[in-house]
This record gives C-alpha cells, sequence and structure tokens, in this order.
C-alpha cells in the first residue's frame, strides 16, 4: 500500500467523486467528526459525499453531527470509498467486506495496519488531520459553520476534553482557531462529556457495584454482560463510557470495559485505558485490536462471560 504525502492526498481529495466515507463501528466523536468534516471539504471540490458505519451514532452524538445523516447505501452507488479513524479492517465491523474497495485511509493511529493506500499523522485526533487538510488546500476560512463545530468536537473527544497527555501545543492552537469560529464549543463538550441520560446513570450505578479490582487495586475490570443490560434496560450507547467511570477511581492504572455482545452472547468487546506507562495498544494487540498507547480497545470469544473476564484479567494482570 502507498503512502500518501499531503500533496497527494490533497490532490486526490480535489478530484471530483462520489465518495462514501466509512466510519469505525461504535462511532465516537472523532470519526464522525473527522468524517462530517471531510464530506464538507470533499463537496466544496464538487464530490457527492455521504457518511457510513455498521453502527448507528448515540442519540447524544446525533445532536452534533445530525439526526439519521448515516447512510447504508451500497457501495457500488459510489465511486471513491475512503476510511477515518480506521485503524484496521476489523474495526468497520460489517463494512469490512468493503476493504478491497478503499482507496485511500486518513489515521492518527501508530497501530494502524495500513490495509490501503493510507496518510497518516500520530496526532492526538483524526480530526486535526482534517484540520490541516483544509489549511493546506487553503479553504479553511470557506467552509460552512459546521465544519468547525464536526472538527471541534472531533479532536475536544478524542483527547478527553484537553486533558490527555497525547495533547501538544498544536492541538490547543488548532482547537483555539475552531474556537474562534464563533461555535459553541461549550455546548459540544457538555454533550460529550457532562450530559447523561438516566439509562447512563443506571449503568454507572451498575459499573460502581459490580466491578472488580485486581493486583492490589491497579486493575479495575468491569463486565457489562447482556443479561444486566436487560435487567437494568440499559443500551449499548448508555455504557458506552463506563470505561472511564472505571478509569477515574484513585490508585487505578488500567481500566478496562467488557461488554457482551446482544448479537451473539460469544463475542465481547474490550475497551481499555492506561494511568500509567503501560501500552494497552500492545496487549490489545494480542487479541487482533489496537489504539493509542492511552486508550486501546479489541475483540474477542468467549464460551461464557467467566472465561472473557479470565482471558482479560491474566492479559493485563500479567503487564502489571
Amino acid at each position: 500500500m502507498n503512502k500518501l504525502t499531503l500533496d497527494e492526498l490533497c490532490t486526490r481529495i480535489k478530484t471530483p467523486r462520489k465518495t462514501l466515507i466509512l466510519c469505525h463501528k461504535n462511532p465516537d466523536p472523532d470519526t464522525l467528526g473527522s468524517a462530517y468534516a471531510l464530506k464538507y471539504i470533499l463537496e466544496h471540490y464538487g464530490s457527492r459525499s455521504s457518511v457510513a458505519c455498521c453502527d448507528e451514532m448515540s442519540r447524544k452524538l446525533s445532536s452534533i453531527f445530525g439526526e439519521d445523516s448515516l447512510t447504508k447505501n451500497d457501495p457500488i452507488n459510489y465511486e471513491r470509498i475512503v476510511c477515518v479513524d480506521v485503524a484496521s479492517p476489523s474495526q468497520l465491523g460489517e463494512n469490512e467486506s468493503l476493504v478491497p474497495y478503499v482507496d485511500f485511509t486518513i489515521d492518527h493511529h501508530a497501530s494502524n495496519i495500513r490495509f490501503s493506500d493510507y496518510y497518516e499523522d500520530l496526532v492526538p485526533a483524526c480530526a486535526e488531520i482534517i484540520v490541516d487538510i483544509s489549511k493546506h488546500l487553503g479553504i479553511y476560512n470557506k467552509l460552512p459553520k459546521h465544519f468547525y463545530e464536526c472538527a471541534y468536537a472531533g479532536i475536544s473527544g478524542d483527547t478527553g476534553c484537553f486533558k490527555y497527555s497525547s495533547c501538544t501545543p498544536k492541538t490547543y492552537i488548532c482547537a483555539s482557531d475552531l474556537v474562534g469560529k464563533g461555535i459553541d464549543f461549550a455546548g459540544i463538550n457538555h454533550i460529550i462529556f457532562d450530559s447523561k441520560t438516566m439509562g447512563e446513570v443506571r449503568a454507572i450505578r451498575a459499573t460502581y457495584e459490580n466491578m472488580k479490582l485486581y493486583h492490589g487495586g491497579e486493575l479495575a475490570i468491569i463486565m457489562i454482560t447482556s443479561e444486566m443490560k436487560r435487567e437494568l434496560n440499559i443500551t449499548n450507547d448508555d455504557i458506552g463510557d463506563i470505561v472511564n467511570v472505571v478509569r477515574q477511581i484513585e490508585g487505578v492504572m488500567v481500566a478496562i470495559s467488557i461488554k457482551q455482545s446482544d448479537k451473539d452472547e460469544s463475542k465481547y468487546t474490550v475497551s481499555s485505558r492506561s494511568n500509567c506507562d503501560i501500552n494497552v495498544s500492545d496487549i490489545c494487540a494480542t487479541l487482533g485490536g489496537g489504539g493509542h498507547a492511552k486508550a486501546a480497545g479489541a475483540n474477542l470469544t468467549a464460551s461464557s462471560p467467566a472465561e472473557a473476564l479470565k482471558i482479560v484479567q491474566e492479559l493485563f494482570e500479567g503487564a502489571l
């Protein structure tokens, strides 16, 4: 696969093509913000574009990016497919079958396996790359206000509202430029970080009641089974951020959430966060996943929640 320079990437972007932009599964603010911001750039150059994901965005995020705005269109209707914030084909979920048709990928993960022609920059958020593209093209000041809102949401979302160690001076300057466009940055931050549904409140309560501590309290794991979701009347949206609930506990060096699939109860999604020098991306890579040094994820198959918990516990406890 070819590594693209910024000039080569921009040349491709300026070429009008009907384009499908793919996000990773369980879409977060960065993959969505990057996708919708890129959509505005492509449409500036005459490329009719749509954003697609195998999963629906949460109700909260739809208030930022738009109601019912994700497409399920067949790729045959498009002349070009682009992935954003996607490090490996498995992150596309049910859209993984589209990988042979992907023209190029824009990503910021060190764990990217480069499954298509790609442009990468190891910045804190993929949306920061999209802003750089717009500036390199000379159209940064010519785009709709929603472009700046989407880019800001992506950067804020992947930096924990600018509190993670991945932030650089350039990240803050980029965010400052976006705030200068008159966006409601406080409202965006409130939606992403502070607004809680009653389902999320029930999920947080269940997390505190059911999490398990290992290795002297340095490893915290919460397992959310399908049965728990039914009993508590909570959705996958409600448990999307629970890994950060256990991450906040004093003394916890590594926080893990394990979520059982509703469609196939032998499948589990693992999310990990590190408060220390342990690289959780390297550990998740042993399960076929990856991400960032401080935040990564993976999928695994197990015969029961107890087996899934044992696999994850032994992997991460061994690292500690």
